[in-house]
């Protein structure tokens, strides 16, 4: 029952009107500097007006020297940032929402260019990217004296809280994962060091709590039982609540693609539930409805994080029971934050909160093109006022969508589609099916993709080499292998993010892909384009939702 997510709940000092928390997630909506920008505040605002309880910010620098993960992350190392942050936390309360603060330290998960030039830090000298060196006992001081700092300047900003990132694979989590902490002094138990760090912003009066990766998916990293006694012992440090991830530096991490199943870690979580004694937020690949009422049985609170990115008003529309637009898992514009903003390829609006409400309109419009191009172009019409048909030539709906032979692409994508059939019938758009119109009038709008994808191939009993970064043929390559004898080179899939690739490529071993490094021998049949721009999804929604947004009636 959705009354299961609507049930108060105290966090340490804190109330919650509710069970649904946004998750902590790096944006690069914040300025250079680190303090929020009106495009931040105006992200984190539109989930408030989505009816979360909890926003948890993205994961938080402590000082400028060596604690940044991406370029454009907040940060809380000056007392000159207060005022900035007092925006974020001013508009989050008065949306009726409370707000965390997340606060990390990245220690080998960054690089030189991001930290200034300096060198990473980490409790053991075993570099990721760039050289690390190794922290002396100065450094763990300075480090733990800059978690406290940056908490009470969380609460002189107006944070109802603070998280402790110590998962995936950051300082916090380095010092805890014996696959990663090679130290012999007191350090080498990498769990004092989190414990003095949660005595210390106790002492502030603050509610604290800590991210923690359930399974770090490594032999010699954590597992759910070191997890557990790490939890038994921050517990009596003080800790008021713990938020379960998992995964440490991948390929297999938090954010599972399409690929790996919904509610992604819940069976390594429940199976150290009962020893966990303070407020449990869970989060991963919590996606609809029925995820969060599954999670909130083993949960005190639900954590969404994509699923809020493509639709910021998850919560209210799961109440009044309108189409949620679905996260889809394609992990394309979310992922990879080092060095750009955060996008989403099914939410054109994420990252541009800040825009004035669309004007209104009047009149009818004609939207040529059944794909999410015209789609999204015709939902947009019909939200600004327009009495909308549109025409689309085939029998059915989705457009290139039709093409995909991936099966679990074809389930979890078939979602997005599934979604405008019923925002369109919700908002009244007419849908002409089998039927074409000239559009070369002031009413009309041609919403048909430039770049098409490559139509699949009728092959059989060949000898076929894919050698080539198109999505297309990474997918044809199921259908493929069926009635033929197909490798696929190792730099095919290497624009795809790290997750998606290592589950794809373990999906095609299965159906018989035999992966190659390079393109030798004699083959029947080569598919070797290579390009740096593509046919996406994202690319397609958002032309759409711009031909839909800027249309005038001439």
């Amino acid at each position: 029952m959705i009354s299961y997510l609507l049930e108060p709940i105290k966090i340490g000092d804190i109330n919650l009107k509710n069970r649904i928390a946004m998750s902590p997630m790096i944006s690069n909506l914040g300025s250079p500097e680190g303090y929020p920008t009106d495009a931040y505040i105006a992200y984190l605002s539109e989930r408030a007006k989505g009816g979360v309880g909890l926003i948890i910010t993205e994961y938080t620098y402590i000082n400028k020297l060596d604690s940044r993960g991406s370029v454009n992350e907040l940060g809380l190392y000056s007392d000159e940032l207060t005022p900035k942050f007092m925006r974020l936390t001013e508009m989050i309360h008065a949306l009726g929402s409370k707000i965390f603060v997340q606060l990390v330290h990245a220690g080998r998960k960054t690089k030189r260019d991001v930290i200034w030039g300096n060198t990473p830090i980490a409790p053991s000298p075993m570099p990721l990217t760039d050289e690390v060196r190794e922290m002396n006992l100065n450094d763990i001081r300075r480090i733990k004296e800059e978690f406290i700092s940056a908490s009470i300047r969380a609460r002189r900003s107006g944070f109802d809280g603070v998280e402790l990132h110590g998962a995936h694979g950051y300082l916090l989590a380095q010092f805890m994962s014996p696959a990663v902490n090679r130290r012999n002094d007191e350090y080498k138990d990498g769990v004092k060091l989190v414990e003095e760090i949660v005595q210390g912003i106790k002492e502030s009066k603050m509610t604290v709590g800590i991210r923690l990766s359930v399974t770090e998916f490594d032999d010699l990293g954590l597992h759910p039982e070191d997890v557990a006694e790490i939890v038994k012992r921050l517990e009596k440090a003080g800790i008021d609540y713990v938020h379960l991830s998992a995964g440490r530096d991948g390929p297999m991490n938090s954010s599972m693609p399409f690929y790996y199943k919904h509610l992604s870690f819940l069976e390594e979580i429940e199976s150290i539930r009962d020893k966990i004694h303070v407020p449990l937020f869970i989060v991963g690949s919590i996606m609809n409805l029925h995820d969060a009422l599954k999670a909130r049985e083993v949960a005190d609170v639900v954590v969404l994080g994509r699923s809020l990115l493509a639709d910021p008003y998850w919560m209210k529309k799961a109440l009044t029971n309108e189409p949620i637009r679905p996260c889809i898992r394609c992990n394309q514009s979310c992922r990879g934050m080092v060095y750009r903003e955060v996008r989403c390829d099914v939410n054109p609006e994420l990252g541009w909160e800040i825009l004035p409400p669309m004007e209104r309109g009047k009149g009818e419009v004609e939207v040529v093109g059944g794909g999410v191009m015209g789609m999204e172009a015709a939902r947009v019409l019909a939200k600004r006022g327009f009495s909308v048909t549109l025409y689309e030539r085939e029998d059915k709906l989705g457009g290139q969508f039709l093409l995909f032979k991936d099966p679990w692409k074809i389930n979890e994508f078939n979602s997005i589609v599934d979604f405008y059939k019923n925002e369109l019938e919700r908002l009244g758009v007419e849908i002409k099916l089998r039927s074409e119109v000239n559009c070369n009038n002031g009413k009309c709008i041609y919403a048909v993709p430039e770049q098409h994808s490559p139509e699949p191939p009728e092959l059989k009993g060949k000898r076929i080499l894919i050698d080539s970064t198109l999505y297309a043929y990474h997918d044809y390559a199921f259908y493929l292998a069926k009635d033929n004898e197909v490798y696929m080179t190792e730099d095919s899939l290497s624009i795809l993010d790290r997750t998606r690739q290592f589950l794809l490529k373990e999906n095609l071993k299965e159906v018989g892909v035999n992966f190659v490094q390079k393109a030798t021998g004699s083959f029947d049949v080569v598919f070797n384009e290579k390009v740096r721009d593509q046919p996406t999804i994202g690319k397609s929604i958002q032309r759409g939702y711009w031909l839909g947004r800027t249309f005038s009636l001439r």
